[in-house]
């Protein structure tokens, strides 16, 4: 047991590495600029392009070839986001409490990157609240994310029910329409299925 976990933190030790070739920028011969006129960030043009087909495709254009900046303006992430992103590019892992995981969840859709979108997506189902059930809903539905979405749609429905008579879902309702609908018929059906049970003659 003891050597197991002398080999986990040397393998965490050699990771580590990565991120510090981030960091410092060692032999970086790349720079992504984020939307917000942020200062540019320094990566390496390899590592863009293994963990991002949509990146790669950028890369290999003929107008990215012969610019003398070496750089792409990347226009949907701020500085914050886009730094989180390549963070987690060098790492593979991300904070549960990072402030920015619904840029990246979108970020993960957008550039195909699966293995981000998926954790993005846990971090999101565990924080599911009150505060935050509507706007991640409304998230879901952007890359038309079914399993975000109906794990948003059952904790709605089935430990926030009054919600459906507040402002911000009325607001939610202009936005959705059709997602209204289905959170309304969800309701009906728990309903009906709830009086069944209850008034079933023993």
């Amino acid at each position: 047991m003891a050597e197991s976990t002398k080999k986990k933190f040397e393998r965490v030790d050699f990771l580590s590495d990565h991120v510090m070739a981030f960091k410092e920028a060692i032999h970086a011969d790349f720079i992504l600029k984020p939307g917000d006129n942020g200062p540019g960030i320094p990566t390496h043009k390899a590592v863009l392009a293994v963990k991002s087909k949509v990146f790669r495709s950028m890369l290999e254009t003929d107008e990215c070839k012969v610019s003398p900046e070496k750089s792409i303006t990347i226009h949907d992430l701020s500085y914050g986001e886009l730094e989180s992103l390549l963070e987690f590019f060098y790492s593979g892992t991300l904070s549960r409490d990072n402030k920015h995981v619904q840029a990246l969840y979108l970020a993960a859709d957008k550039y195909d990157i699966q293995y981000l979108q998926d954790i993005c997506r846990d971090i999101l189902i565990s924080s599911l609240s009150s505060e935050n059930v509507l706007d991640i809903l409304q998230l879901s539905t952007i890359p038309s994310d079914a399993i975000l979405k109906a794990a948003t749609m059952d904790f709605l429905i089935r430990k926030n029910t009054r919600m459906i008579f507040q402002k911000s879902f009325e607001k939610f309702a202009l936005k959705d329409p059709s997602t209204t609908l289905e959170i309304l018929q969800a309701c009906i059906r728990m309903m009906h299925a709830y009086s069944q049970k209850q008034f079933k003659p023993k």
